[in-house]
């Protein structure tokens, strides 16, 4: 049966490159690890950020909103608690939070939790200003304030801006796997081990999916 990509793959291949990293390689390991998630992040919001200039509008936290690249297929509970003009959101489920926690690597979810998003807005627009309160790895929510969030027009995208969850797979694959092999270039290891774990819990056919993303140039939006 076909792999079917969803948050909870996305999370499992992030823990495997960091247990991998950190086994073979320590601290060094996880600072190799932050600064492959900060890359593939910047990516992100960079890309969210061309499709928001391409369609006329500003780089602010309402046009970040509205052109978020992934849709969530897990249930979600969550509460909007900001005052105007900050906006700030508190999360109290999570598919990464709870992956991580099976994979009995919640230290994973600190060090990942910590950087993902502000590394987003950073690639999106640096002049923002991105605050993570808390985590559901050590507290009850996930509580993220985003600064003058609430200012400016409403947005509704133009163009198509969901991206499925291989591609976001892909994406990891490919950016911690580059940015590994320029840091330990003659450490092949880690790499085998993350491809023979994953294809151990997710079948050979969602390895070569990945793969496939090999060739895909991350800071173009197509």
């Amino acid at each position: 049966m076909s792999t079917v990509f969803t948050e909870k793959v996305h999370a499992y291949l992030i823990g495997l490159f960091y247990r991998n990293l950190k086994e073979a390689h320590g601290q060094r390991g996880v600072e190799c690890f932050i600064k492959c998630t900060q890359k593939m992040a910047e990516q992100r919001g960079a890309r969210m950020a061309l499709r928001v200039l391409r369609d006329g509008y500003e780089l602010n936290f309402k046009a970040y909103a509205a052109y978020g690249e992934w849709t969530s297929s897990f249930p979600r509970r969550s509460e909007e608690v900001g005052q105007y003009p900050d906006k700030e959101t508190k999360s109290y489920l999570c598919a990464w939070r709870d992956t991580f926690a099976e994979m009995d690597l919640v230290e994973c979810g600190m060090v990942y939790c910590k950087e993902i998003d502000r590394s987003i807005v950073r690639g999106y627009n640096p002049d923002l200003v991105f605050q993570l309160k808390s985590y559901l790895h050590n507290s009850p929510c996930c509580d993220m304030v985003f600064k003058d969030g609430l200012v400016g027009e409403d947005v509704t995208p133009k163009s198509e801006t969901k991206k499925p969850w291989d591609y976001h797979c892909g994406h990891v694959y490919k950016t911690y796997r580059e940015n590994i092999l320029d840091i330990f270039p003659q450490d092949q290891n880690v790499l085998d081990q993350v491809d023979a774990q994953f294809t151990q819990a997710f079948g050979a056919e969602a390895l070569e999916t990945v793969k496939g993303y090999l060739c895909t140039d991350f800071n173009r939006i197509g």
